[in-house]
Parts: C-alpha cells; structure tokens; sequence
C-alpha cells in the first residue's frame, strides 16, 4: 500500500476549493440570489433544475466512460477547467431582465464543467490506495480543502463588504477568484499526482448499462444515495428561502449559513477517528437520524430574531452530518470499484464515479427543485407578502418530504453488506490476482 504524504494529499485536493465555492451557491444562495435580483421565478428555477438534471444523465456516464476509455484523467480535468472559465461569470452576473432560458443555458454549462473536473478527481482518489482505512485519508483531505471553500463562499460578503447579503458585487469576486484559482491548482495537482495506468481491462460503450446488471451492491448503494441525497438536496436547496420568506431572517443569511458550513470543516478530523473503529454504512446511518430529528426541531422554531440561534445550531447540526456524508460516499464507491475489478476484470472507476457524480447532481438540483415544486404548489412564489398556503407549503418542502425520504434509506444503509471485511477480502484477492498475472 503507498501511503502519500499530508502535503501531496493536499496539493491534489486544492483544486476541490474552487470547485466548491462553485457548487456551493447552486444548492442554496443562488436560487435565492436569482429570485431576487432577476425575473427569474420559484417554478422558473424548479424548471431549469429538473432540465439540467435531464441533460446530466447523459453527459455524466459518457464523461465517465470517456475518461475510463482513454485511461487518462488529467486532460478531462483540463478541458472542464477551459469551460468554466468561460461560463462562470456569466452564471454568477445575470442582468436584471434574466429569463429562465439566461439561467438555464449558463446553469448547464457550469455543471458540464464541474462533472469534467469531479469525475476524474473523484476517481483519482480510488487509485491513490486501496486500503479501507487509507481511502479514507484521501477524501477526509479532498473533503476538508472542499469545505473550506465552502467557508470562503459563506464569508465572501463579510470579508468584502462588511454586510451579510450577497449581492451582485459580491458574486463578482467570487467569480473572479474561481477563474483565478481553478487553474492555479490545477497545475499543482497536475505536478503533484501522476495518471494511473488502469489495471484491468478497459470499458466498452455497452458496459454503461451492463452495470446494473453486473452490480447489485452499485444498485443497492445508488438508491441509498439518492434517497439521502434528496433529502439533503430539498434542505440545501431550501433553508435560506425558508429561513428568509417564513423565519424573516432575509436580513441574516450568513449568520444563518455559516454554522452549517463551519461545521463541515470542523467535524472532518472528529469524524476521520471515528471511522477508525465504526463502519462506514453504520456512522452514515446515524447521521440520517440525526438529520430527522433536528427536522422535527426546526419545525418548532416560530418566526421573528429570536429564531435565529436556533436556526444557527440546527443548521450546524445538518453540517455535522453532511461533514461525515462528504467522507463516506466516495469512500464506499471506491469499494465498490474494488468489488468491479474482481468481480467483472474491468477498470470501469470513472465510469463509476461518473454514476455518482450524476447522483450528488440529481440530489442537489432534483432535491432542490422537489421541495421548491412543494413550496410553489401551495402557492410560494418568492414575490410579494408570504400567504398562509404559501407558508405550509415551506413547511412540506423543506421539513416533511426530507423527513419522509429518510425514513427507508435508514433501514437499506443499516443492511449495507460490503463492509470492512468484505472489501479487505476483496483486496486480498486482487492481489493475488496481479501477483499470479506478473508470474506468467
């Protein structure tokens, strides 16, 4: 097992900070920043949403195919730097008359770029160890430089301006340092880690379907994902409309924002010794409890300043939980490509990675536009006074439909069977299989 040093793990994951402050905003600010300072509406947003998440089914298995077809991740990362650059600015400075067709059309590009980047580096992670414990190393790094960025993007309009609002002005700079940075650490990680030759045979075109049939554990884990991911994506996409249309808090967003973000960062190194001794599957359980229960809480909290301590340790709450989630996933997935490799002889990681990459999508956007649909049935909009309908409508988005969709992904990640033992065996078997090929 080759165990890389503190300082590579993080210049391979620095390029993971832009990259985050990227994605950060579409899940929760920019709808809100959208609603706000465009014509852009609550059903307009659902919309794009739900279209971009159409175009990503195609896009995200072909990037991955594409990627494990070539052998190579490096050029692929490139190439989504090269088109973020050019869609960014335009996503995060919309003039005031922007439509759902502005939106939409700068919203797709921006995802094509970040799945062009994700992917490959997601995959990478899988071939920097194969090792249960040291996998989780690789991503506890790539998630802790990721959430940093996160707490960047939160604290852009205190650093800059000294308000809590996010403003044109301030997605300005934001854009600005994204274009700056991204192939900044692109280099450094280009420099630091080298391609991987694939060690088993490549993928064809046909194998993006035969995977379900070749994987069951793939489709177990997959809908256990999404199950949780929606869940996460209708909070995410929801607590600051919720927080300033129902607990009108439209003045305190980053006070309600931060704790989430800070505690994302601050729960990785508590949440990497614990998964010394706990199961993965076990720990992610737990946190789907959690997020119930702090659910049920913010159900409770009544309107007014005095919601806003509240609103702040919750959010925290929810941050602790996707803080372990963020470690977890990837971790699993690349266990998952252990289990290919045995089972079925291929080196299908990208391809693989590329299925959760589209998943991670599908929850934030899907997520987002299903609780927004909510809210918008009942009769939100984000323009004008906020009715009674309207408001139970919050209520059913962001606190019921979550909680309902955790309920069964509690009892499918408790019975998830591709644990420490299985996947240490799997190991063991890999290489033996190596060692007797390089005897031949």
């Amino acid at each position: 097992m080759k165990r890389f040093s503190t300082l590579q793990l993080i210049a391979f994951s620095l390029i993971n900070m832009p990259l985050s402050m990227l994605m950060s905003p579409t899940a929760s600010i920019l709808p809100n920043y959208y609603l706000e300072y465009t014509a852009v509406t609550a059903a307009a947003l659902a919309s794009v949403t739900l279209i971009a998440r159409m175009f990503d089914a195609l896009t995200d298995p072909l990037i991955g195919y594409l990627s494990d077809r070539s052998g190579k991740r490096k050029p692929w990362m490139l190439l989504g730097v090269l088109l973020l650059m050019a869609s960014t600015y335009p996503l995060y400075q919309p003039p005031a008359h922007a439509d759902i067709t502005y939106l939409l059309g700068w919203y797709m590009l921006v995802t094509l770029g970040w799945t062009l980047i994700e992917i490959p580096h997601s995959t990478l992670t899988a071939s920097l160890s194969d090792d249960y414990q040291e996998r989780n190393r690789v991503v506890l790094w790539r998630q802790l430089l990721g959430f940093g960025g996160g707490v960047l993007f939160m604290a852009m309009p205190l650093l800059l301006l000294g308000k809590n609002d996010f403003s044109p002005d301030v997605f300005h700079a934001i854009a600005l340092f994204i274009l700056i940075s991204l192939p900044l650490t692109l280099l450094v990680m280009w420099r630091t880690v080298p391609e991987f030759e694939p060690q088993q045979q490549r993928p064809r075109f046909a194998d993006l379907w035969r995977l379900w049939g070749q994987l069951p554990i793939l489709r177990y884990f997959i809908v256990t994902q999404v199950l949780f991911g929606l869940a996460i994506g209708g909070i995410s996409g929801m607590f600051v409309i919720y927080a300033r249309y129902y607990l009108q808090l439209g003045d305190k967003i980053v006070q309600v924002a931060m704790p989430m973000t800070l505690m994302m960062v601050l729960s990785i190194p508590g949440w990497a010794q614990l998964l010394k001794r706990v199961e993965k599957h076990r720990a992610w359980a737990a946190s789907a409890l959690l997020l119930i229960a702090l659910l049920l809480w913010i159900a409770t909290i009544a309107p007014g300043d005095s919601a806003l301590m509240q609103m702040q340790i919750a959010m925290g709450g929810v941050g602790l939980c996707v803080g372990l989630v963020a470690i977890v996933l990837p971790s699993m997935m690349a266990d998952i490509v252990d289990y290919d490799r045995w089972r079925n002889r291929r080196d299908r990681a990208a391809t693989l990675f590329s299925i959760q990459a589209f998943a991670v999508k599908l929850n934030q956007g899907f997520g987002s536009a299903l609780a927004l649909g909510i809210a918008a049935f009942f009769g939100f909009s984000g323009k004008g006074e906020l009715s009674e309908s309207a408001s139970v409508g919050l209520k059913l988005g962001f606190i019921v439909w979550p909680s309902l969709l955790l309920l069964p992904m509690l009892w499918l990640v408790w019975h998830y069977r591709l644990g420490k033992t299985s996947q240490r065996a799997l190991q063991r078997r890999l290489a033996s299989r190596i060692a007797s090929v390089a005897d031949k």
